[in-house]
């Protein structure tokens, strides 16, 4: 793929914003917060993205990590901040869509209403993972294992409400449904590293991560992969099978990641995030980067496309959550 030059990408943004002085956005440098720590997924997702964001709008952009609540301190404190386009995040389901529906006490945002949807960055599959010296090779002998352990086995998620919580929560309801009780206890960590740290060394049986996490240890086999959670094999682990080759059909749960800002921004604005965006995912060298780090780069998309793909995920994630019920409030 061609890369647009620089001077046609510093342009895109006025071009499409007739009439408004170049001056009024951006006008000093960029914030694009991360709600987790750093070396996780969106944290990966968006330091890869963020020089090209930078040429594409002409400005410095830093990448800041707010991390706490599993996100959703981060979000809340990104509706709070000025709709001038300086400040935007990089969000995922868990922290986005699903922390309101486990802890509506404490996460008190609306995720399709206290936000401006930007752009959708791109996806990931999750990919269920066991220690290295793990007995179970696949999926069955994972679930014929856990039977056996007769209520001892535990599972390693990145929190309570969590999207790993969730995809670990569908397996189970589903072996349940095929072969009767399944006890299993889940242990949450207060991150996605810890939660591979925890499967690595053995001290829970299984757990779920989103592939851009979990990919260096796949490579280095520090860690096993017995499926992956999309609707199709992953490109970064061509070998392994998707849950529905593992017996499980329609097991399709996977991790996205959209731009937004705080509430009240302007169709200028918005419209000059959707061109940086646009000229970034199309960037060649920046796809593959992305795309060798486990996250599928999204087709360019406009602010009211992602405010239509956040509704419709909402929606879904919202029966899951409904499903799984007391389980994933802890």
């Amino acid at each position: 793929m061609t890369a647009l030059p620089r001077r046609a990408l510093l342009a895109a943004p006025a071009l499409l914003l007739p009439g408004v002085a170049r001056a009024a956005f951006p006008d000093r440098v960029i914030t694009l917060v991360n709600g987790f720590s750093a070396g996780g997924s969106s944290d990966i997702a968006a330091r890869i993205a963020a020089p090209r964001i930078s040429a594409a709008l002409g400005q410095t952009v830093v990448v800041e990590n707010r991390p706490g609540a599993g996100g959703a301190l981060a979000l809340a404190w990104i509706r709070r901040q000025a709709p001038d386009g300086h400040t935007v995040i990089i969000a995922d389901p868990s922290s986005l869509v699903i922390a309101p529906l486990v802890s509506p006490d404490t996460v008190t945002y609306r995720s399709t209403q206290d936000f401006t949807p930007l752009s959708i960055w791109g996806t990931t599959p999750m990919v269920l993972v066991v220690a290295p010296e793990h007995p179970a090779r696949t999926v069955a002998e994972l679930m014929a294992w856990l039977r056996a352990q007769q209520g001892r086995a535990s599972y390693a998620s990145s929190g309570i409400g969590s999207t790993p919580q969730l995809a670990a929560e569908l397996l189970l309801q589903r072996a349940q449904a095929a072969g009767g009780d399944l006890a299993v206890t889940h242990v949450p960590y207060r991150s996605g590293g810890q939660m591979l740290e925890a499967v690595m060394k053995n001290e829970c049986g299984f757990g779920f991560s989103v592939l851009s996490s979990a990919a260096g240890h796949l490579r280095g086999g520090t860690m096993r992969a017995l499926a992956v959670s999309g609707p199709r094999r992953s490109p970064a682990l061509p070998d392994v099978p998707t849950m529905a080759e593992a017996g499980f059909p329609d097991f399709n749960l996977i991790t996205w990641y959209m731009l937004l800002g705080p509430p009240g921004m302007s169709p200028d604005v918005q419209a000059a995030w959707s061109a940086a965006m646009a000229a970034t995912l199309k960037d060649g060298p920046t796809a593959e980067r992305l795309t060798q780090s486990g996250l599928d780069p999204a087709e360019p998309s406009s602010p009211a496309d992602a405010a239509g793909y956040l509704a419709r995920e909402a929606a879904s994630y919202g029966a899951i959550v409904s499903a799984a019920g007391a389980r994933l409030r802890g």
